[in-house]
């Protein structure tokens, strides 16, 4: 939040300098993120006039002007598109000092500029169009220093505001907190002190749970009340643009101010006139300030006159009863809203204005009226014909504070300090002046501290109002060793063999749209459902980490990358049994040349099926029992036969494969030649070992003896897979492998078979295997594919 340091210092007797100011908030637990000067910063520029525009000779876009400063008649270079004869301009001569430093003599373009006409940007001032030359008012006296014309130098801070710092949304607030913590003495803002008894305008509150507190102030005769510069330079300086009519700027003002939003309504467009604070009732419509035509729903609050809604309370006031230059009667709405329903409502419209930015962190419930007194002292200064026509205060629920009993031997041991009694006393007492002595003390936090609801809340005020430096940095608290999971010792190992193989490690959001379940062929009804997602875009949790993978490769892909190797492990959410299940993966996907960049052999071949299955090969090397077979029941997002299931053990350890049409189609993707694949963490978990020493590779030996191989080519049924005579050689005597070297159709081959060519080898730890002993364990292996698969030898 921007703070001006003169209007902190308006509350503030004997305020400290900016950046003492900037240090004591911040030891305070109010960081300043940054402070800067702000307002007129220059010197030697004069109001000046322009006489002549001509055409520059060297430059399409440039011009030679002729500026008249009072005493004489000067030629400068200008690019400025604004510019035309007879306005009055800020003119800087050669010598003045700018916002970015001393103005030096210049050849542009062959012709020498004697001065410069500036922008304000170039003097240094906020709040203003910088697409041009600064035109200055018609009755600015010419050749008078340009700096009479402009708010004086002043300092902004920078404050990061956390969401529980509500109470601190204002300049009074942050003077009152210098002056609670630092012993200073906090000055007030002039209200109206009057009072009129009056019932110009009913109030009515139907909801006293959402709306505990309506204060109004009906006042008559502000036609024409125009906004004082002062406070049209104070908005200008915060970022606001003044409108020039005082109810609106006013408001504004007194927000900054006080941390109280206010609302002015013109009486004569309210009907009854009457104010109703109600729930919207179905089907009721609202037009707000901004144009938009709002459906409301039934649970949201506002404010309605005798007929309709009027604004929606606490986000945005409506057209229809919004005040101009010809309103002549107002009431100034100044009330306490339920900060959720505040908040839901925002959110439902998508609307976020500053009361609302307000309102959802709490207001100080005894602020309203005194807000609404402000308000109305500043339109009686500005328009001495005003007048205040009724002051009503609708309380139904009164504010009472909570009454926390401190005994400071409890707060030393939150904080873990030695204090001393008198200055928690002390702390106390800043916050609480009328606090009773005897111990244990009984504390009512001020009503601007809503957030101080107990003991533990108590204990950091102390800690405030001493000092965090001053705690010493120590704890009680043991330390315990670090351990890791299984599954984090899983995750870790894959992703350094991932980064290992060329891949890039990516982070997205465990929430996607209904657009992107498509992409994995889930329906919205058998997806996880957020309640209350921040937008569409986040409406459901992922059922796997397809669509932020695939929303990664869109994004390289639209900036011009055409090799994209990416993994990302994290969650997917399903539901299970009636119920929520969770699963951690690792998944990642290839696109494009494989390797990056090409092979140092030269040349660069296309990612595909192979290349994805012998990374996953590399990545399980070394796990007992890992294999390929073919999937029972593979996710819909996967090419049907380009798709492997991975086994461990007998547990599944994912898939891998080539995306489908359907999914690359529903994530945007023009070409579908991307290979992907997802392993559950759970299953390398349970087959990891835990002790180092079960990692420790075991070295096998090697046989002395030379091996001895056969092919063995055989004709089968073409529903028998690779997988299924695999794992039929097992027990066959010295076999060290099987390797399929090729799989034949067509010619001499009966329909719906095929020929697979296989080649064995083996290997004896006991001597060299003689043809004899080699054939015998040949007619072996024959004999049981003829007995398990009906095979026959290929003539």
């Amino acid at each position: 939040m921007k703070i001006l340091y003169s209007w902190l210092s308006d509350f503030i007797e004997n305020p400290p300098s900016p950046e003492e100011a900037a240090a004591k908030l911040g030891r305070i637990g109010l960081k300043v993120e940054e402070l800067h000067r702000t307002g007129a910063a220059f010197t030697g520029v004069c109001v000046g006039r322009i006489e002549k525009i001509d055409r520059h000779p060297n430059a399409d876009k440039l011009s030679l002007v002729d500026v008249n400063d009072g005493k004489g008649v000067m030629r400068v270079v200008c690019g400025a598109k604004n510019i035309a004869v007879g306005q009055l301009i800020p003119f800087a001569k050669v010598g003045a000092m700018l916002a970015e430093g001393e103005l030096k003599k210049a050849r542009i373009r062959g012709v020498e500029s004697e001065g410069m006409i500036c922008s304000a940007g170039e003097l240094g001032l906020e709040g203003y169009d910088n697409s041009g030359i600064l035109v200055l008012p018609a009755d600015a006296p010419l050749g008078a220093d340009a700096m009479t014309l402009f708010p004086k130098a002043d300092h902004a801070l920078e404050v990061e505001m956390l969401p529980n710092q509500g109470y601190c949304l204002s300049h009074y607030a942050l003077a009152r907190e210098l002056c609670v913590f630092y012993g200073l003495k906090l000055k007030e803002a002039p209200v109206f002190q009057g009072e009129a008894r009056g019932e110009a305008v009913p109030v009515e509150i139907k909801v006293p749970d959402l709306c505990p507190r309506y204060g109004a102030v009906v006042m008559k005769g502000v036609k024409g009340a125009r906004t004082p510069e002062w406070m049209a330079a104070r908005l200008r300086a915060m970022g606001s643009n003044p409108k020039g009519n005082l109810l609106i700027d006013g408001s504004n003002y007194v927000m900054y101010e006080l941390g109280q939003p206010t609302h002015c309504f013109d009486v004569a467009k309210l009907g009854g006139p009457k104010i109703i604070v109600r729930r919207a009732l179905p089907g009721e419509m609202l037009k707000t300030l901004d144009g938009q035509d709002l459906k409301l729903d039934p649970g949201m609050m506002v404010i309605a006159d005798a007929s309709r809604p009027a604004a929606l309370a606490g986000v945005m006031g409506g057209a229809d009863t919004a005040v101009s230059d010809d309103t002549d009667m107002i009431l100034i709405e100044s009330a306490r809203f339920h900060a959720p329903t505040v908040r839901q409502a925002s959110k439902t419209t998508g609307l976020k204005s500053e009361s609302s930015y307000r309102f959802e962190r709490g207001t100080d419930p005894e602020l309203p009226l005194k807000a609404a007194r402000r308000l109305a002292a500043l339109i009686l200064e500005a328009a001495p014909g005003a007048r205040v026509e009724q002051i009503s205060d609708n309380c139904p629920v009164k504010y009472r504070p909570p009454v926390i009993e401190v005994a400071p031997a409890r707060i030393n041991a939150i904080l873990g300090t030695g204090i001393a009694d008198g200055e928690i006393e002390a702390c106390l007492k800043a916050l609480q002046p009328r606090l009773r002595d005897g111990k244990p003390w009984q504390f009512e936090a001020p009503s601007y501290r809503q957030d101080i609801e107990m003991i533990n809340d108590v204990a950091e005020e102390v800690a405030r109002y001493i000092g965090y430096d001053v705690i010493p940095p120590v704890t009680r608290m043991p330390m315990l060793p670090s351990a890791v999971t299984p599954q984090w010792t899983a995750a870790a190992e894959l992703k350094q063999g991932l980064a290992a193989l060329g891949f890039s490690e990516v982070y997205n959001y465990d929430f996607v749209s209904a657009k992107e379940l498509k992409v994995c062929g889930a329906a919205p009804e058998t997806a996880l459902e957020v309640k209350n997602p921040l937008s569409s875009d986040f409406q459901y949790l992922r059922p796997a980490l397809l669509p932020g993978l695939l929303k990664t490769l869109r994004y390289n892909l639209n900036r011009g990358r055409e090799t994209v190797l990416v993994f990302e492990a994290g969650t997917a959410y399903a539901r299970r049994d009636g119920g929520k299940a969770e699963e951690v993966y690792c998944a990642g996907l290839m696109y494009g040349e494989y390797p990056e960049g090409g092979s140092w052999r030269g040349g660069a071949a296309k990612a595909d099926f192979y290349h994805l299955k012998g990374v996953l090969a590399r990545l399980f090397s070394g796990k007992g029992g890992f294999r390929y077979e073919k999937p029972r029941k593979a996710p819909a997002y996967y090419q049907p036969g380009l798709c492997l299931e991975m086994k461990l053990g007998g547990s599944c350890a994912g898939y891998l494969g080539k995306l489908s049409r359907e999914a690359a189609a529903a994530a945007d993707l023009k070409d579908d030649a991307v290979f992907l694949f997802e392993v559950p963490l759970s299953c390398l978990a349970q087959a990891g070992k835990t002790e180092f020493w079960q990692k420790v590779v075991k070295v096998k030996p090697v046989s002395q003896f030379p091996q001895s191989w056969r092919d063995l080519s055989v004709v089968l049924d073409e529903k028998h897979e690779w997988g299924e005579l695999e794992r039929s050689f097992s027990g066959v005597q010295d076999l060290a492998s099987a390797r399929l070297v090729d799989v034949y159709k067509g010619k001499n081959i009966p329909a719906g078979q095929r020929s697979l060519t296989v080649r064995f080898t083996f290997s004896s730890m006991e001597k060299t295997l003689n043809d004899a002993e080699v054939g015998a364990r040949m007619t072996a292996i024959q004999d049981k594919l003829a007995r398990s698969f009906g095979a026959k030898l290929r003539a």
